[in-house]
């Protein structure tokens, strides 16, 4: 087969590493790095940067490794469950952002693959769009063509792995939470006519709630109600521990229910998150980070799983978004006046933090340039713990000494959570 290609208009990064990681599954005795940067009409060098990119994702998210042989090719490495669940995102990624070049590299690769699978697992175009029909009406959900196109290939795909013995593992616990699903019993219907192994049929009752988008208007199982309700009661408990209440807590609940449906998934078959604002989450928002953790707790007893710290910080950031939202705040500006960038201004602002759940933008500014200048614009608080004469104008000002005295504490927590504060300078 030639991979020699006509000029074609150059992909973005996201799609050149889309069609890359999909071609990685690709029914192919090897693959080299000329192959690849050819599939993709780029050069080597930006090849080895995309492939690069795509080893540090798939061994953060999907626990797996690229690994360049020997003989120079490419090979994904990793257990068969999670290279299975690579390839589902990344064959639906790929067919949403170039699905010209799946059908003109991947599925004719696929099609001759098909070819050589024995007759009992071979099925007609006819009965690979009822398959898709039948699961299209699990996700609950209209579905888009690319979702059509997604499991009329996966679907193919999956049949084509039944004779060849190499299953997706599933541990106890795994095959446990997946039996109880109602979409388990209507995929063993779907596929009674093929010899499907049980590991199959689990990985695709699994695939059916990955394609779903939970909503709690419309989830009328009995695991669906029990959800709801340990997502309300996580609510009530973040309530108690913040000491702030939420004017419309169903709404959040509806959001947290479909956040938490995903995310017990990942949790479950050890999925990792992106998430980009975990370092942030930590650093500036200790407060909130910790209380939604001890909210949490007693739903990951209930569900038998631990959530990682990405997890942890996108669940926190929904609870911080939606105070924000609910109480009508807006990020209060705190500068901490400063002689050097010492560990006593580092120590004052780990403090003010601890004292709310809300956003805050810390900054620090020179003693001479505050006095000389005053403080930035829309600045609610000013700190010292140097004494000092104060400019003509400026927001309210605070001498304090750390550790913070209990009356200073509340003083500022007042400041930052009352509504509409804002410094004029």
């Amino acid at each position: 087969m030639s991979l020699n290609t006509p000029a074609v208009p150059a992909l973005s990064g996201p799609q050149r590493r889309s069609h890359l990681l999909l071609m990685l599954f690709a029914p192919l005795p090897s693959l080299s790095l000329v192959a690849l940067a050819r599939y993709n009409g780029e050069d080597l060098s930006t090849t080895r940067r995309d492939l690069a990119h795509i080893e540090s994702e798939i061994r953060r998210i999907y626990h797996l490794q690229l690994v360049a042989h020997h003989d120079g090719s490419y090979r994904i490495e990793g257990t068969i469950l999670n290279r299975r669940l690579c390839l589902i995102e990344g064959m639906r990624r790929a067919l949403r952002l170039c699905a010209d070049k799946v059908n003109r590299y991947f599925l004719p690769l696929q099609e001759q693959h098909w070819l050589k699978v024995p007759a009992a697992f071979q099925a007609s175009v006819e009965q690979i769009d009822e398959l898709v029909e039948r699961f299209t009406a699990l996700i609950d959900r209209p579905a888009a063509p690319c979702d059509r196109a997604f499991l009329s290939l996966y679907l193919r795909y999956s049949l084509s792995q039944c004779p060849l013995g190499d299953h997706p593992e599933f541990n106890q616990h795994q095959q446990q939470w997946l039996r109880q699903k109602a979409e388990y019993a209507a995929v063993a219907d779907m596929f009674r006519h093929w010899p499907v192994p049980p590991a199959e049929l689990f990985c695709l009752t699994l695939l059916s709630r990955w394609l779903k988008t939970p909503h709690r208007a419309r989830s009328p199982s009995g695991e669906d109600r029990q959800l709801l309700r340990a997502v309300e009661e996580l609510v009530r408990r973040f309530e108690q521990l913040a000491g702030m209440s939420f004017n419309e807590p169903e709404m959040l609940a509806g959001q947290l229910f479909s956040h938490l449906s995903a995310a017990l998934e990942r949790c479950h078959f050890h999925v990792g998150i992106d998430n980009s604002l975990q370092m942030e989450v930590e650093e500036k928002y200790p407060r909130l980070l910790r209380t939604a953790r001890a909210a949490v707790m007693p739903f990951e007893a209930a569900y038998r799983i631990r959530f990682s710290r990405e997890e942890m910080g996108l669940i926190a950031v929904i609870f911080g978004a939606w105070l924000m939202q609910d109480n009508d705040l807006q990020e209060k500006q705190v500068v901490i006046l400063t002689k050097s960038a010492g560990e006593q201004e580092k120590m004052l602002e780990l403090q003010i933090r601890e004292l709310t759940l809300l956003p805050l933008n810390i900054k620090f500014q020179a003693m001479d340039e505050f006095q000389a200048q005053g403080a930035p614009k829309n600045t609610v608080l000013v700190v010292t713990s140097f004494a000092m004469p104060l400019p003509l104008f400026s927001p309210p000002l605070m001498l304090v000494r750390l550790p913070l005295a209990q009356a200073q504490q509340e003083r500022i927590r007042q400041l930052l959570e009352t509504p509409g504060t804002t410094g004029s300078c």
